[in-house]
């Protein structure tokens, strides 16, 4: 929107909500008060700050709790808590990290569908590991090495690039080694003692069956194209 982001760090700021991977709060302190005192730091006040939080906790399923400490809730609850405080004041940017590390499933499910519909109204920039993340919730993504960006596009289209090129077979470690000198080994997965080997090739190599690509194996063929190949082992 026109603002220089290294120049004119305050009026970014204005337009800036943050989820970090981890957050604290006061001690014996409810989500309702620490939003309050959340939306004071950032000039909400009166009747004014009290609509901004009730609508929060509502939109983040919280009224129900918003009496009890925030230091008693769930993971899931307490990063709910945290994607409410950085919607206070309608930023229109929001930058969440790893925001479903140690989720349960149930909970999971709960925050995807939330940060969908956060992301409906403004820009959210999610920074994860975690591949079902990306291809749930992510139209755009960016893939990042050794602190450059290597690859971008949708996950589908991305996907897609590497359809009719991808195989794999299960050996033993030792056969899995051999084939990391004769093929391009993009990774290899202990199952059961044996090895889960997925290799990229233009054309079928022997003894090799077709393998439906996924974000992951973007992710490692994006790595390896650039030198940056993850050892697995």
């Amino acid at each position: 929107d026109g603002i220089d982001v290294l120049r004119e760090r305050t009026a970014l700021r204005r337009q800036l909500g943050y989820l970090p991977q981890e957050f604290g709060s006061y001690p014996r302190t409810s989500a309702e008060r620490m939003l309050q005192h959340f939306a004071a730091l950032k000039g909400i006040h009166g009747k004014d700050q009290q609509r901004e939080v009730e609508r929060l906790l509502v939109l983040t399923n919280l009224w129900d709790v918003r009496k009890r400490s925030v230091d008693t809730y769930s993971g899931g609850m307490k990063q709910r808590f945290g994607i409410a405080q950085a919607l206070l004041g309608n930023p229109q940017l929001v930058i969440v990290d790893e925001p479903t590390a140690g989720l349960d499933p149930a909970e999971r499910r709960r925050f995807h569908n939330l940060l969908v519909e956060v992301g409906e109204e403004r820009v959210v920039i999610l920074s994860t590991h975690l591949v079902d993340d990306v291809s749930e919730l992510c139209p755009r993504l960016a893939i990042m090495g050794g602190g450059r960006i290597l690859n971008t596009g949708g996950p589908e289209q991305l996907v897609a690039q590497l359809r009719g090129q991808l195989w794999s077979c299960v050996v033993s470690r030792p056969e899995a080694q051999t084939l990391r000198t004769q093929h391009k080994v993009l990774s290899a997965r202990l199952k059961t003692g044996s090895m889960e080997v997925r290799v990229l090739a233009a054309e079928q190599p022997i003894g090799m069956s077709a393998a439906t690509p996924t974000l992951e194996d973007v992710y490692f063929a994006t790595l390896q194209q650039h030198g940056l190949a993850a050892n697995l082992e």
